[in-house]
């Protein structure tokens, strides 16, 4: 009986040491990555591999929390970040992911290109309930439906958004009737065509031919040659960027002239600059954005941050696009007040609404319901054999 009573005793003891663990846990979880003097964030990005010109979305971010830190931060706490490579690989995304949640212990997580990466992620960071805000992936998926623990963002248009815009613009050239494609198959790629084909279809238009071109494919003549004979008015371009370049390479190689609409997985000046090759982009349009064109003047206060804390950048139509969602994550920070913990972050971010950050060519909305933040995009294209962002077909922006 006396054994009984120790045991019951010990037991009492431990359940207690547990529920106190526990409440401190809970408490730490509130403030895990804040000090009097510090924010933590961490911010995952293809920083290496093919797919590594995407990491100027996080260089952009990066730099505009340098600029706020030297404005003297947000009420005393300065930014300090953490940044981590996946590579655009599933695998490495996801060991970066536990890295910065578990070693780091950074406060939020931000950035993020590559929707497979991020969609590897979730199942890592999303039950963690740890901020997170999505500033360049695309896939629909990341965010929506809303995770259980309401902690998941985008801050830049998803697929949807980004697929009706093709589709739209694609459908707004006089006479556009027979459309082909030249796709990934993978989730990514399905995020943008999906939307882009239900618009096509929705306004008179039909997919006429489907050609698969898978990332690290490096010769797309087979496919050139049969969208070739398949004669269509425009061409919907679903691809990764060094894909893109290799299908607009071997376009014009076997005299494929017509129109292609791209993702916003390339830009312009990115894709001209691996062509080499002005005459192979010179009917190439594209996803862009921004409220103006990537050098334009109401681009030039970002640039101008991107370039005072990165002398050596070369801008690009993805140097900008995070710094839209820095500064959505910004202004909640700011409205929280002192007394900052993850609850009250993910409040005032959902209380964000009509945001016009002047940089993209979209407001910010976000509530518990909605995590699509952007609804729409411009498009660019070499107009006179100028980067120009459009409306619609031959409309400036």
């Amino acid at each position: 009986m006396k054994s009984f009573l120790i045991k019951c005793m010990f037991g009492a003891m431990a359940l207690g040491v547990l529920l106190i663990g526990n409440t401190v846990k809970a408490e730490d979880w509130e403030t895990t990555g804040l000090t009097d003097k510090a924010i933590k964030v961490g911010v995952m990005g293809p920083f290496t591999g093919n797919a590594s010109s995407y990491s100027k979305t996080q260089i952009g971010l990066m730099a505009y929390f340098k600029h706020i830190n030297d404005q003297g931060g947000i009420h005393g706490r300065k930014f300090e970040m953490f940044p981590e490579d996946t590579a655009c690989a599933p695998a490495k995304g996801i060991a970066a992911a536990k890295k910065l949640v578990h070693q780091d212990k950074v406060f939020y997580l931000h950035g993020n290109s590559c929707s497979a990466v991020a969609m590897a992620v979730k199942p890592t960071v999303s039950p963690t309930g740890i901020p997170w805000i999505i500033a360049h992936a695309v896939n629909p998926k990341i965010t929506m439906p809303v995770n259980e623990k309401k902690s998941i963002y985008h801050g830049v248009p998803a697929g949807p958004a980004y697929g009706s815009t093709m589709g739209e613009f694609v459908m707004s050239k006089p006479g556009a009737k027979r459309i082909a494609m030249i796709t990934h198959t993978n989730d990514w790629a399905k995020a943008y065509c999906d939307p882009a084909i239900k618009v096509i279809k929705a306004t008179g238009g039909e997919i006429v031919l489907e050609q698969a071109l898978e990332r690290g494919q490096t010769d797309a003549t087979a496919q050139v040659l049969k969208l070739k004979g398949a004669k269509p008015d425009f061409i919907l371009g679903c691809l990764y960027e060094a894909e893109t370049v290799i299908f607009l390479r071997d376009a014009k190689k076997y005299g494929l002239r017509i129109p292609v609409m791209g993702t916003a997985g390339t830009d312009l000046e990115n894709t001209l600059e691996r062509l080499g090759d002005k005459d192979a982009v010179k009917d190439y349009y594209v996803l862009h954005a921004f409220v103006d064109k990537v050098d334009g003047p109401k681009m030039k206060k970002w640039n101008d941050i991107i370039l005072k804390y990165n002398p050596d950048e070369t801008i690009t139509g993805f140097s900008a696009v995070s710094m839209a969602s820095g500064v959505a994550a910004v202004k909640a920070l700011q409205n929280v007040g002192p007394d900052l913990t993850r609850s009250k972050f993910i409040a005032e971010l959902d209380k964000i609404k009509g945001l016009s950050t002047g940089i993209l060519a979209c407001d910010i909305t976000w509530s518990a319901t909605d995590r699509h933040g952007c609804k729409k995009s411009a498009v660019a294209g070499f107009v006179d054999g100028n980067p120009t962002v459009l409306s619609s077909w031959g409309k400036p922006w």
